[in-house]
């Protein structure tokens, strides 16, 4: 029996039968969609992401810079001016707050014993203030400053809170004078606080709940940002 001398090609390296269509236009390969094609082309771009990123990140930072701040609070009146004793004997004057954001309130120091003040929460609130702001407590009566030594006691090492006392009936009278036009007459200044600005000007006469402290403490970055920009 004779042996073909005809070698079969291997599978892998056999021409492509005759009338085979090329491999691009293989019925089983559908063509991509031109918009596909050009979505493909746009993405790997160095240059889209370049201007995606620009545009993700700027417009927002663009916007929050050119859009305009709230008003400042009016001024509702001026503070008058005091000289009082802290609960530590020393002596605690207006001339020294100029400068700085006051948030104040008048209260006895029986009412002081018995229910935690508002500034005790708000002192957390402005701690990243700096000297900034300062938290007041005019403590009514007689002999207030020594009657408070327990209460301040309670407040030992916070620098920015101070209670103080003395002539706080007459200043509160004052007060209330000083208010009157824009608040109208018979004015209690009961459970209410104080927003004074660095030059001694009344800003708010607000309550002490949640959505009037959130109210001052907007009030006190916007004070902040104009003291910032003389």
């Amino acid at each position: 029996m004779e042996l073909s001398n005809t070698i079969t090609p291997a599978l892998d390296g056999a021409a492509a039968p005759s009338g085979a269509l090329p491999a691009e236009h293989a019925p089983w390969r559908t063509p991509e969609p031109p918009l596909q094609r050009l979505a493909a082309r746009v993405t790997g771009s160095w240059v889209f992401w370049l201007v995606f990123t620009s545009l993700a990140f700027g417009l927002p930072l663009v916007r929050s810079v050119l859009r305009p701040l709230p008003e400042a609070p009016p001024v509702l009146g001026t503070m008058p001016s005091y000289a009082l004793v802290d609960a530590r004997g020393q002596a605690f004057e207006s001339s020294a707050m100029l400068g700085r954001i006051l948030i104040a309130e008048f209260v006895s120091p029986s009412a002081l014993a018995l229910a935690p003040s508002p500034l005790d929460q708000l002192q957390r609130r402005v701690r990243n203030t700096g000297d900034a702001v300062h938290l007041v407590t005019f403590l009514r009566g007689a002999g207030a400053p020594q009657a408070a030594a327990s209460s301040a006691q309670a407040h030992a090492g916070v620098w920015r809170w101070t209670l103080a006392g003395g002539e706080t009936n007459e200043l509160e009278a004052s007060l209330r004078r000083a208010l009157e036009p824009r608040l109208g007459p018979s004015i209690s200044l009961d459970g209410k606080l104080l927003l004074i600005d660095a030059h001694g000007q009344v800003r708010r006469f607000v309550g002490s709940s949640k959505d009037e402290i959130d109210l001052m403490m907007r009030d006190i970055g916007l004070l902040m940002n104009l003291e910032g920009k003389k």
